[in-house]
């Protein structure tokens, strides 16, 4: 593999991860949003991650 093919890995790379980051912050704020209105109270903040992970 050339230089050049690893540095072009790793800007796809980096480039998956900005994307999966937006994509869990998005998710997040929707799903603990939905938490607080069907009563989840304090367990609100870590549901989402579980949803998530799941």
């Amino acid at each position: 593999m050339t230089r050049t093919h690893r540095i072009l890995i790793g800007v796809v790379v980096a480039g998956a991860v900005v994307i999966a980051g937006i994509g869990f912050a998005g998710s997040y704020a929707a799903v603990r949003e939905l938490a607080l209105q069907k009563g989840f109270g304090n367990f609100s903040y870590v549901f989402p991650i579980g949803i998530d992970a799941g």
